[in-house]
């Protein structure tokens, strides 16, 4: 018996130790990245094979050269500098998240210098810089990074992952031999799997390529930790963005970014924890694709063509790896639940309503603007069968499905809705042009490139296929059923979309209709309906190909010419994405882990569409600000999280003190006896804080205090989320544990 187990267990344990120790061989979280000047920001200085440098004779004096911003986790570091000058007034200049950390001379008698700091709290945008005094001749040739431990944590998370993943596949490999079945027989789970991670390739390297919003999206995930370790749940303020002064984080849905936010808490890089969560979203894409088909009438086979299709999408791929458009993302994973919960509720089992109100929570909890999509997809077909709703008792499925969904949203909806309301936000932002102008022509919307860069705003040859297929079914053999019917209306409501991204569609004429206006004016750009569209030609196409009498002979020739198609145009890299770089101590992927918030050179890192109106970069600042230096003195400030605690003496009234917070509502202030104090707001939306000039020391301490409503409605949605698991899981066990009961009865 125990040989038998040992025999079984073996080939996993090698497996793991093989994988364990490959990954630990190739662990570069100690390295330390030496950066050359060249490749550093250059306000003055000529070029010297890789070094920079000046003499005195350039009459310049400053910033003469600046790094990178790096994302670096709590901890002490040390910072070498290969240098050669003749003067003494020459400086390297350590700046933490836009404050001085430490300003240090260069030494003329040496050539290499090693220069120690601690950093208390993570720095979501660490600098250093090299001051020219104007007086000397100065050589910069490079600077190392050196950590004292590690920078990051990731070969810890992948051996466990690695653990987990095998064991997992073990244990259900043993539950199926038990039954007396192969796991090649449940082939369709290791396909799925398998769609998952194929359309994750372009993130199977060790680093994290630059997309343009992708830097917001990842400062959300750090605000979002730095909000839990500051205490804040649910966290509303990021503490350390916008250069300490905080950001808004409860105006864009945020709940999945929970996942990478904790796993960056534990010390895994920025770019293993995203890519963690786009790696689950692929996977979950698939299965709930196949999910959808498979509900409303589609084979196994066109439920696995159009799981690939749509999971491998070329808009799918265009919002994570070129537009960093995560929300919409990650939205498009719950556009086939929405659908599957439309069809449950209208034909299907109306018991299963459940679909709807989990798919609108999905999509809540991502993408504001494809939950207006949602919203209209559920009216347009809750018109069609508005009669089977009535007749048929099914408008009470409906109505619980929007109740679930509004208890489990209620966290989120509850803030934003105040915020929306009340904190006079400059979302005027939001407003970047009219609908009709981001139309596109009918042979770019299903352009046939199947190489070349990622960003394609295209159906793809696939899914044109799989729209020509759907026609020709529809035109030439139409059948009775109401599958039948639900499948021929998610196609016409496909071609549809596809009209309204056309320049033919008259949106200027449908922007003076006031519904019209607010969900166009919402949606924004025209090319955003080919997410829904992709997943409607996608099941449509699928399940019509495998249906049609006419394409019977051929179905399986194109089952494997488009999934072909589809898979080719999907493994489209970069020309310049190469593994290593010039220095091959260091892989780039590790370098770009420490660069962390990858930035375009016009990229607004913190959008302004979430800031009081008119809050802007060049005017903030990283210190209190008083209103008379002579009359106002600042003895003592700390910063922690959200916390500012300072202690002044003012000798007459009417001063003030600006502390580097926006002020955003909720934040509160008392004195040292506790009493409050009145906030007003200052210069670029900074908090002041009158002064009581009585020339004593007195203190204040600011705080941001989270609304009793906030934490209640989050824990309502909370709770509601533990008792819809609760009532699943006694579903699922109830006919089992009346099974066993029998058994026991005489």
């Amino acid at each position: 018996m125990i040989q038998r187990i040992a025999k079984k267990l073996i080939p996993y344990l090698l497996f793991i130790l093989a994988g364990a120790a490959f990954l630990v061989m190739g662990d570069e979280s100690r390295t330390p990245v030496t950066i050359n000047a060249c490749d550093m920001k250059r306000y003055s200085g000529y070029e010297d094979n890789t070094s920079v440098g000046l003499t005195p004779d350039s009459q310049f004096s400053g910033t003469m050269l600046s790094s990178s911003s790096y994302l670096l986790d709590p901890g002490v570091y040390t910072l070498g500098i290969a240098y050669m000058t003749d003067g003494e007034e020459d400086e390297l200049v350590i700046r933490d998240n836009g404050a001085e950390l430490g300003a240090y001379k260069l030494d003329p008698d040496v050539t290499y210098k090693e220069y120690t700091f601690e950093l208390e709290r993570s720095s979501p945008d660490f600098q250093f810089s090299i001051d020219y005094s104007g007086t000397s001749k100065i050589l910069i040739e490079s600077a190392t990074l050196i950590p004292a431990g590690r920078f990051y944590h990731d070969t810890s998370l992948l051996i466990t992952l690695l653990v987990c993943l095998t064991a997992a596949f073990g244990l259900w490999r043993y539950l199926f031999e038990k039954r007396g079945r192969r796991i090649r027989d449940n082939y369709i789970t290791l396909t799925l799997v398998g769609i998952g991670l194929f359309a994750s390739l372009p993130y199977l390297n060790t680093g994290l390529s630059w997309a343009v919003d992708l830097c917001y999206h990842l400062i959300r995930i750090e605000g979002i930790k730095n909000g839990l370790l500051s205490g804040q749940f649910p966290v509303v303020i990021y503490p350390e963005a916008m250069y300490g002064n905080g950001y808004l984080n409860c105006m864009y849905p945020n709940l999945f970014l929970y996942l990478p936010a904790f796993l960056r808490m534990k010390g895994i890089s920025m770019a293993d924890s995203f890519k963690c969560l786009i790696f689950l979203f692929n996977i979950a894409t698939a299965f709930l694709t196949y999910h959808c088909a498979k509900t409303i009438g589609g084979t196994r086979k066109a439920a696995l063509l159009a799981s690939l299709l749509y999971t491998c999408c070329p808009y799918r791929f265009t919002n994570i790896y070129a537009r960093g458009a995560v929300g919409e993302f990650l939205a498009m994973t719950f556009f086939p639940l929405v659908f599957t919960g439309l069809y449950h509720i209208c034909i299907g089992d109306r018991k299963k309503w459940i679909y709807l109100a989990l798919g609108m929570t999905g999509l809540l909890q991502t993408h504001i603007l494809s939950v207006t999509l949602a919203g209209v997809f559920c009216a347009i077909f809750c018109i069609i069968y508005l009669k089977q709703l009535f007749t048929e008792k099914r408008f009470a499925g409906l109505l619980k499905a929007v109740g679930i969904a509004l208890l489990l949203n209620i966290g989120f909806l509850v803030p934003f809705l105040d915020f929306y309301r009340n904190g006079n936000l400059w979302m005027d932002a939001l407003d970047l042009g009219t609908y009709q102008e981001y139309t596109m022509h009918l042979s770019a919307l299903f352009g046939l490139q199947t190489t070349g860069d990622y960003y394609m705003l295209t159906l793809g040859i696939p899914l044109a296929v799989c729209a020509a297929i759907s026609l020709a079914y529809v035109l030439l053999e139409q059948r009775k059923g109401e599958q039948e019917a639900y499948v021929r209306y998610l196609f016409v409501l496909g071609a549809f979309l596809t009209f309204m991204m056309l320049p033919i569609f008259p949106g200027w004429k449908m922007m003076s209709i006031l519904p019209l206006k607010i969900v166009l004016e919402k949606v924004q750009f025209a090319w955003r309906l080919l997410g829904p569209v992709s997943l409607l030609f996608a099941v449509a196409g699928s399940i019509h190909c495998f249906r049609s009498q006419m394409l019977k002979r051929y179905s399986r020739i194109l089952f494997v010419a488009l999934a072909g198609i589809c898979m080719l145009s999907c493994t489209r890299f970069k020309g310049e994405d190469f593994a290593y770089s010039a220095n091959n101590r260091y892989t780039a992927g590790h370098e770009s882990k420490l660069t962390g918030i990858p930035k375009g050179a016009n990229t607004v890192v913190y959008p302004f569409e979430w800031r009081p109106r008119h809050t802007i970069d060049a005017d903030l600042v990283t210190q209190p600000q008083v209103s008379d230096e002579s009359q106002v003195q600042i003895k003592k400030t700390r910063r922690v999280g959200t916390t500012t605690a300072l202690q002044y003496t003012c000798g007459t009234g009417d001063q003030y003190i600006e502390l580097p917070v926006v002020y955003y509502k909720g934040y509160q202030a008392v004195n040292e006896d506790g009493s409050p104090i009145t906030l007003e707001e200052g210069y670029n939306n900074r908090i002041r804080i009158p002064l009581q000039g009585d020339g004593k020391t007195h203190t204040v301490t600011l705080h941001y205090n989270i609304p009793a409503s906030y934490t209640i409605s989050a824990w309502i949605s909370i709770l509601a989320a533990l008792l819809l698991t609760l009532a699943f899981v006694i579903r699922k066990l109830k006919p089992a544990l009346l099974q066993s009961r029998k058994k026991t009865l005489p």
